[in-house]
């Protein structure tokens, strides 16, 4: 199992969100619509990966990277 990182994997990497946990890898995605997001839950729902979603919101990603990058 790796560990993916998908800026914009709601939109036109959302194939390619699912197919990486369709592959049992653990999938980060950083979107910016709700809607989007939930779509993407929906449609990943028998998928053998696991998944973190992220709404894109400054203080929220700036705090997560914080802790996996400090400076």
């Amino acid at each position: 199992m790796k560990n993916w990182l998908v800026i914009g994997g709601t939109g036109m990497l959302k194939d390619v969100s699912i197919w990486l946990l369709q592959q049992e890898n653990h999938v980060t995605v950083i979107g910016r619509q709700q809607k989007k997001m939930q779509s993407l839950i929906n449609d990943q729902a028998c998928g053998l990966g696991k998944i973190g979603l992220l709404l894109r919101d400054k203080r929220i990603f700036c705090c997560y990277f914080a802790n996996i990058f400090p400076f």
